[in-house]
């Protein structure tokens, strides 16, 4: 079938321009540039009522975000499609607009759709190309380690900003339009298609699930049976099938295959704490362009046959995750947060090539070199259960103070539920100091990642009238604790939302602060023996005259005590928030 599925694509180009054939078809070495994609998607839509043309934004260069909408009936609509039932799948290429394969292979089949039908169940979206300004910085040179096509667009935005990087933080005008385009179709299953770097090896495709505890207990049962169902199917079409492809060392099969937990920053893992599968689909880079194609269309073709042979389940149990969503806080149960690999292993064959590891006699450095004609079969560990580093219990609701409008501005975005204090309200609520900041040096994602030490801490505090009221009992619950709580890796606050209240800004004069030390000792003798203690532990500290001020600063009532608290507030008594004076 994949000689065949390949060969009739290839058909199209060598038999002329049949009707709505693609850019592709008709030079299977090229991808379309971005107007060629959108004067095709255009033009497709004008032929089919099961197709519409439509955009669901605007990048900073001004060019609309293309989206088509494949419909048995014609539907185009979020209300219309779930109104009849529809199960909305999501497919989206070009996050990474070097990467191309799925954007060619989408519109293959798009256009089968809407030539020789499809499910009456499934209502379909296909965006093109998502990072349509990187699309459009095209050469030969932007992807160094891939096999075609002849030109491509860049990895990154035109504000130089990875989208695959984006979809917690948002700070990308094409992602906040994704956030809406996500809030107004509640797809039920996203299928986001990149090609891979790394090693070489046999697969020409390889996937990406979340199935090691970040999704909803059913819908990740519902995912392994639908990953067992694909890996069958493609392997009758004599695609071999594997997961994302992670070397415990890096590009050495031998070293053993590890797999990974998404966080929210990337699309599955976003998916995943929205209560929805997602399917990473990775093309090898180092195939030839026709076959990444037809490897993605045959993943594209299955997945919806998948869906469709049973559209009201999957529904079913995505409705009733975003009722266990948003009961989690009610029941105790901890969201999980963060992953480490874990200490078990299975024994599995990769079908990789031979391959030699060498020594420059230019850099001196070790490398590998890989026989792509000579395929191998390795017997390796797979490190498959990854176990949870960070987890939190929710409480009722989070509180955040009004001035932090880029945050609330954020969580809007995301579709999250907020409420508003409609007059000032003293409360008791546990929240952090956030300990020994340190930003990261190099700029990553436009942001200088923050780590501290969060330390917890009980307070009353007044919170002014507009204070916004986060409450968890809601679907996104698991993405309201990614964001807020300061254990997540992907956390606002660890992505630099919160900096400024990391700074001190009121200081003391030597000459003011030695003289109350004196009065602060002959006031407070036991300070001598604490202060003793400290340096004996910490002779850094015990050389550094400013050092030790500022610990007897610390003590004093001039010091800042609001210094490095955590603006975000958690109310854990339900009573207590249901209590609260909001709107």
């Amino acid at each position: 079938m994949v000689a065949g599925l390949l060969a009739g694509m290839l058909a199209l180009a060598a038999g002329g321009a049949a009707a709505q054939t693609t850019p592709w078809e008709e030079d299977p070495l090229a991808t379309p540039r971005y107007a060629e994609t959108v004067a095709w998607c255009e033009d497709l839509a004008a032929g089919s009522p099961q197709v519409t043309y439509t955009r669901f934004g605007v990048s900073p260069q001004g060019r609309d975000l293309p989206l088509l909408v494949w419909d048995a009936a014609g539907l185009s609509q979020p209300a219309a499609c779930h109104g009849a039932g529809r199960l909305v799948l999501l497919v989206q290429a070009c996050i990474h607009a070097g990467e191309s394969c799925g954007k060619d292979a989408g519109m293959t089949w798009i256009r089968d759709l809407a030539r020789e039908g499809g499910p009456e169940g499934v209502t379909v979206l296909f965006i093109p190309i998502f990072n349509v300004d990187g699309h459009e910085r095209f050469g030969p040179h932007n992807r160094i380690n891939q096999d075609g096509p002849r030109e491509m667009g860049w990895r990154v935005t035109a504000q130089n900003l990875n989208l695959n990087r984006d979809f917690l933080k948002a700070d990308a005008p094409e992602m906040r339009d994704w956030l809406m385009l996500w809030a107004a179709w509640q797809p039920h299953f996203l299928v986001d298609i990149h090609s891979t770097d790394g090693a070489d090896y046999q697969y020409p495709v390889t996937y990406g699930l979340e199935l090691h505890g970040n999704l909803d207990p059913d819908l990740t049962d519902w995912l392994t049976g639908y990953r067992d169902r694909l890996v069958q199917a493609m392997a009758a079409d004599a695609y071999p099938l594997a997961p994302y492809v992670s070397f415990r060392r890096w590009h050495d099969p031998r070293s053993g295959l590890r797999d990974w937990v998404a966080g929210p920053r990337y699309s599955q893992g976003y998916a995943a704490v929205r209560n929805r599968p997602g399917l990473l689909v990775e093309a090898h880079m180092l195939k030839p362009y026709p076959v990444r194609v037809a490897a993605t269309r045959a993943i594209l073709d299955h997945t919806l046959d998948l869906l469709a042979a049973e559209p009201a389940r999957l529904r079913d149990l995505t409705a009733a995750a975003d009722r266990r969503s948003a009961g989690l806080a009610a029941a105790g149960t901890p969201v999980p947060l963060a992953f480490a690999d874990g200490p078990d292993s299975v024994m599995v064959d990769f079908l990789g090539v031979r391959y030699e590891e060498r020594t420059s006699p230019l850099s001196g450095g070790r490398y590998f070199v890989y026989h792509a004609d000579q395929p191998d079969t390795f017997r390796v560990p797979y490190f498959d259960t990854p176990r949870v580093r960070e987890a939190a219990t929710l409480p009722a609701a989070f509180l955040i103070p009004p001035q932090w409008r880029e945050v609330i501005d954020r969580l809007a975005l995301h579709g999250v539920r907020l409420e508003h204090l409609q007059r000032p309200t003293e409360i008791t609520v546990d929240t952090w100091r956030l300990e020994d900041p340190q930003w990261r040096e190099e700029p990553y994602e436009g942001r200088h990642l923050l780590s501290y030490r969060a330390e917890p801490l009980r307070e009353t505090r007044e919170f002014p009238a507009g204070t916004v009221v986060v409450p968890t009992d809601q679907p996104a619950a698991r993405l309201i604790a990614h964001a807020l709580e300061p254990a997540g890796p992907d956390a606002l606050v660890r992505w630099g939302f919160f900096d400024a209240v990391m700074t001190r800004v009121e200081y003391v004069e030597s000459y003011v602060i030695e003289r109350i030390m004196a009065e602060m000792v002959r006031e407070r003798p036991q300070l001598l023996a604490e202060l003793e203690a400290r340096k004996h532990a910490d002779p850094e500290f015990a050389a550094d005259p400013w050092a030790i001020r500022h610990w007897f600063y610390q003590r004093t009532p001039y010091y800042d005590d609001r210094a490095r608290v955590y603006p975000v507030a958690r109310l854990a008594d339900p009573a207590l928030r249901e209590a609260l004076p909001v709107r």
